[in-house]
């Protein structure tokens, strides 16, 4: 595979500056990956060289319990492109030539470079019961939290309401239908939110930020009987409110892989027929040799960043118009 943009996801920067945590020492992170095929499988199991294509970057060993049952990313031999193999902040990285999903060539790179994201939102989405006519809360406004929205209106849910200290990113989800709230004080946070939702609360919330606090706002603010969809990296152990969450029959539930035939093809398909909109969403590329200033760039966490991205490109394909660094 031949490299067009790689993203920069959250957990990547804690790797680079906190890490190992996940990956293997000394691989090569980066598991947002879209580009070309350069050398196509000689038995012919995937697309033809010049394809363009989103890498799958989860691996199972294929011969398990939860790989017969295609859920591969809970597998014990689980091998993840950008943590335990080398990842896309490169300008070539193999790929299993199987897994790859072909992107129409009208969608743009700075699009496409969304679908691994995108696939994570759509699988914690499933999680939990269906969206539509439901009311929705978004705990966290970053790229997946923003993604995990838009993803919700298209499944029809009644409201999205994202809680979001950044007023920039609170406007990002307002200006893509949701709704977006903050206060600082967590009893004006949990008063403005029960004004928002018919029930009184959010019977689905997601989780979004990685913060201990975020999870436990997202508990707190949960319906009875709800589903809280736990998606934020947390290094440290959270102290939760074990009988809110027994007395009230609430869900807590972890997601944190998707699968390339379901999650992955379907933010593909979803981007390509326009159902979905991610413009804008990506806010800088930079070049190869700049990546480390993008990882701390987006520990900084400024506020006019979403999605950071890496190019190797060297023409002027990807000349998008985007702020580089």
């Amino acid at each position: 595979m031949r490299v067009a943009l790689t993203g920069l996801c959250g957990s990547d920067a804690e790797e680079y500056l906190h890490g190992p945590i996940v990956a293997r020492p000394g691989t090569v992170l980066g598991h947002e990956i879209v580009g070309t095929v350069e050398t196509a499988a000689a038995d012919g199991s995937g697309p033809p060289v010049g394809t363009r294509v989103v890498v799958d970057v989860v691996t199972g060993c294929g011969r398990c319990y939860y790989c017969d049952r295609g859920n591969e990313g809970l597998c014990r031999h689980l091998v993840v492109h950008g943590q335990h193999r080398p990842g896309g902040l490169a300008e070539y990285v193999t790929a299993r030539a199987s897994r790859l999903i072909p992107i129409p060539d009208h969608v743009r790179w700075d699009e496409a470079v969304l679908a691994e994201p995108l696939a994570v939102a759509y699988r914690a989405l499933a999680k939990a019961p269906t969206a539509r006519d439901r009311d929705v809360l978004i705990v966290g406004g970053g790229t997946v939290g923003l993604l995990c929205g838009i993803a919700a209106r298209g499944d029809g849910a009644r409201s999205v309401t994202v809680l979001e200290p950044s007023s920039s990113r609170r406007r990002m989800a307002e200006q893509r239908g949701m709704r977006a709230i903050w206060h600082d004080s967590p009893s004006d946070r949990h008063r403005a939110i029960q004004h928002l939702s018919a029930e009184g609360s959010p019977s689905i919330v997601i989780e979004a930020a990685g913060r201990p606090a975020a999870l436990q706002d997202a508990l707190a603010l949960c319906a009875p009987g709800g589903t809280v969809v736990v998606l934020g990296v947390m290094r440290d152990p959270v102290e939760i409110d074990a009988l809110e969450l027994m007395l009230h029959e609430k869900s807590l539930i972890g997601s944190a892989a998707h699968m390339w035939d379901t999650d992955v093809a379907r933010a593909v398909e979803e981007l390509a027929a326009g159902r979905i909109s991610v413009e804008g969403l990506v806010t800088t590329i930079v070049p190869l040799e700049n990546t480390a200033d993008a990882f701390r760039r987006l520990a900084e966490y400024r506020e006019s960043d979403a999605k950071i991205a890496v190019t190797c490109l060297t023409d002027h394909t990807m000349n998008l118009g985007k702020d580089e660094l």
